[in-house]
């Protein structure tokens, strides 16, 4: 599923740099990349993303020494993911091929693996950033290397999310180069990159659990609350009802529980049915009590338990509205998902490398007082 809406309060930027440099500049590559969520393990914190990439670039017309140069493929690293190159292969377009420059198009597929924490507080209206952080773009010998002989200097870059889960729909894609170099071409100016972040935004496709979850667990509880408009000298049957009710209830809440997340917190979806639980205790409870004032009070009591009966069923009629139509258009921000994605990262060390270690802004972002950090650190060993 596509999705095309705005989330957050900062667009989405899904397109990177300027197509028209690629017909001005030799060398340059334009890629196309396709990214599908194949899979989301919330239970064990792992997802799998799928990644088709079309190439385009323009080589000068050597004739032999441009195929000896360009006898590589398009390859992907990314820190903290395990990538697998399923196809990767370039050819020569004929069609734009002139005695002075030869064009190559080209196709890649990889499958991304990696991990990240989930937070569920708001299950099934839940929304996730999957961060590819650092996506470099190489030039290998063949797919399966892992060493590359070159970096891709990309100018064009557009990413289009999907998800081929029916549970997930993918929203708009969010890329930012790093540390991009600006080229200068008949006056003007140009960016190229071949490092990227990429962010793909995913949220829980929500109606399944409003129709089979919250629906059907909104009539039981209604319906297990009739005893309260039922005579009062029936009280050994309404008990029967509350009781009956009371664990069809809590039966098809551990029913559900394969469809549920196993967290230490409660979710959304726990608050609610606990509520509903609660709200047959209580009309329980207020029949007990309204029993032995029945006698002396009678039309008042069979009064305040019809109210409180229709009070129960609007009630709760009007919270599944809210739950059905609302909630889902007040999720969380994409701005707060976004901030608790970073401090989420899984491959970012909970504390500041020394300076021995040269991938340490690979693997993670240092924060941007690093160097204030630094400069106290050492003021301090001086003193």
């Amino acid at each position: 599923m596509l999705a095309r809406r705005k989330y957050a309060t900062n667009p989405c930027q899904d397109k990177w740099g300027d197509e028209k440099v690629w017909t001005q500049l030799l060398d340059r590559v334009m890629c196309y990349a396709v990214v599908s969520v194949t899979s989301v393990d919330a239970k064990l914190g792992g997802f799998q993303v799928r990644m088709v990439c079309r190439w385009a670039f323009r080589t000068s017309n050597a004739y032999k020494e441009t195929e000896i140069s360009y006898r590589g493929v398009p390859g992907l690293r990314i820190p903290g993911l395990q990538v697998t190159a399923q196809e990767s292969r370039i050819w020569k377009d004929l069609s734009q091929t002139t005695d002075d420059t030869i064009t190559w198009n080209g196709t890649s597929i990889f499958l991304l693996d990696g991990y990240k924490p989930y937070h569920l507080q708001d299950f099934p209206f839940d929304r996730h950033i999957i961060s590819l952080k650092h996506v470099d773009f190489v030039w290998r010998i063949e797919k399966d290397d892992d060493d590359f002989f070159d970096s891709m200097q990309i100018v064009w870059l557009t990413v289009e999310s999907k998800s081929i889960l029916p549970e997930w729909n993918a929203g708009e894609s969010d890329i930012m180069a790093i540390q991009s170099v600006i080229e200068t071409l008949d006056d003007q100016t140009t960016e190229v990159c071949s490092k990227f972040v990429i962010d793909l935004r995913i949220e829980r496709a929500h109606k399944f659990y409003v129709r089979q979850i919250f629906f059907i667990t909104c009539l039981i509880t209604v319906a297990s609350c009739t005893p309260l408009a039922m005579p009062l000298e029936d009280m050994g049957d309404r008990l029967s009802v509350y009781g009956g009710g009371l664990l069809t209830l809590v039966a098809f809440k551990y029913g559900v529980m394969d469809h549920l997340p196993s967290v230490p917190y409660p979710t959304f979806t726990d608050s609610f049915l606990m509520w509903q639980i609660i709200t047959i205790v209580l009309s329980t409870f207020e029949s007990l009590f309204l029993w032995r004032l029945s006698k002396q009070y009678p039309v008042t009591v069979d009064w305040v338990e019809n109210g409180t009966f229709f009070g129960v069923a609007a009630g709760w009629s009007l919270v599944f509205m809210i739950v059905a139509c609302c909630k889902p258009r007040y999720r969380t921000s994409w701005d707060s998902v976004k901030e608790q994605e970073g401090k989420d990262d899984p491959s970012q060390p909970l504390e500041i490398l020394p300076d021995g270690f040269s991938h340490g802004d690979i693997i993670g972002n240092r924060s941007h007082s690093y160097d204030d950090h630094v400069g106290d650190r050492l003021l301090s060993d001086s003193k």
